[in-house]
């Protein structure tokens, strides 16, 4: 992959990640659940328990939100300021980790109420 390209994905990245901050606050502050994020294939079903269901699953979404931008940051540094080596590598194993984990406790919690 040209370094263009891997720029690309960090800025990309990046912004994912603010915009899963985004997203956790708004739906912290309306107590509206992001369908984008949440509701996956579960789009136009009723939520048993919206609130518990928010409750239990903003701290995730909070979690994926700062990695994925750590991740971002780290690895534009990597691609535009300086290489950072293993730093940027072992930064990709954690955050690939914690959005494999994030998969599979919202799938968990969609189970529960939905």
């Amino acid at each position: 992959m040209s370094s263009d390209l891997n720029g690309m994905i960090s800025v990309l990245i990046l912004g994912c990640g603010l915009y899963i901050l985004y997203s956790f606050y708004n739906m912290k502050k309306t107590g509206v659940i992001s369908e984008t994020l949440l509701s996956g294939k579960n789009i136009g079903k009723k939520c048993k328990d919206k609130e518990g269901f928010l409750k239990e699953s903003l701290p995730y979404v909070l979690i994926l939100g700062i990695f994925t931008v750590l991740y971002g940051a780290i690895d534009m540094v990597n691609n535009f300021v300086t290489p950072l080596g293993m730093i940027d590598v072992i930064a990709a194993f954690v955050f690939v980790a914690v959005l494999i984990f994030y998969v599979l406790i919202t799938q968990k919690l969609k189970k529960k109420y939905y």
